[in-house]
């Protein structure tokens, strides 16, 4: 029944609480947040995809409604998670989703557990290695550069107020200023010293390199945005061994499945009954 949404918390082995919500029936689909984000980001999408599929929205450990440990704040560590809260949940033939961090974290969840459970997987304006001196990578950190993931993250905890700013103006042009402010409170609900841990992981691991094994089939939306750019998109699609989509978007920048909703929603539809 479309409308109703389940929400609850399932508990981690290792004790974090993971917040999640739960709507309409058939096959899952699941989509994780990018970082700092949180279910709400994906409502345009859950309330229409919600009409054909059940579809599930996670806050990630540390982020939103989500308890806030000081462990666990890694990738595999993340992807874990997924695995467990798929088999709390019972589900099959999931389609996966993970928005920009989240990439790597669902690539990390596809690898080590062999696709356990997945129908599909998609990458949402993601970058897989944020530190690789490839020609593809356009995140501000490339090449192993250290000292400006640090000048650009050191805001978090000495002008929080500038950080938020930086972070919402990658996305503000599209956005209402009730969604703005939406935006802000949302990301604010994760501490620095959390954020800190999970993101300075994530520019040190290299799931690009994982794409090659992955065994289901693969759609990747592609925006432009400040550190995001089409190359990204176009380098994984080449890596990828089984079927695969590459969807590039104009509009929308790193918020690209928000502003264009009824485009994305479409072309995940019709990649699910291909695949289906």
């Amino acid at each position: 029944m479309c409308g109703l949404i389940k929400k609850g918390f399932f508990t981690t082995s290792d004790k974090a609480r993971i917040y999640y919500e739960d709507r309409g029936e058939g096959d899952p689909i699941l989509f994780v947040p990018g970082h700092m984000c949180t279910a709400k980001f994906y409502v345009k999408n859950a309330e229409e995809l919600e009409k054909t599929h059940r579809v599930i929205c996670i806050d990630n450990r540390g982020f939103g409604s989500s308890s806030k440990p000081l462990h666990g704040n890694d990738v595999e560590r993340h992807a874990d998670d997924i695995k467990e809260l798929i088999d709390y949940l019972g589900l099959k033939n999931v389609m996966l989703l993970g928005w920009s961090l989240s990439g790597s974290i669902v690539v990390t969840y596809a690898h080590k557990y062999k696709c356990h459970a997945l129908k599909g997987l998609g990458l949402i304006d993601a970058c897989l290695f944020p530190f690789s001196h490839e020609e593809w990578n356009t995140y501000n950190c490339k090449n192993y550069d250290m000292d400006a993931w640090n000048k650009k993250y050191v805001l978090w905890h000495t002008n929080i107020e500038q950080y938020v700013n930086n972070f919402v103006s990658r996305m503000d042009e599209y956005l209402s200023s009730e969604e703005v402010q939406t935006v802000k409170d949302e990301i604010m609900k994760t501490p620095p010293w959390i954020g800190f841990a999970l993101h300075s992981d994530w520019i040190h691991t290299d799931a690009d390199k994982l794409l090659k094994d992955i065994t289901v089939p693969v759609i990747i939306f592609s925006g432009q945005s400040l550190g995001h750019g089409y190359a990204m998109g176009r380098h994984y699609k080449k890596e990828v061994r089984t079927y695969c989509e590459l969807h590039e978007y104009d509009k929308g920048g790193h918020l690209l499945f928000y502003v264009e909703h009824k485009t994305f929603n479409r072309q995940l539809r019709e990649f699910l009954a291909k695949i289906g």
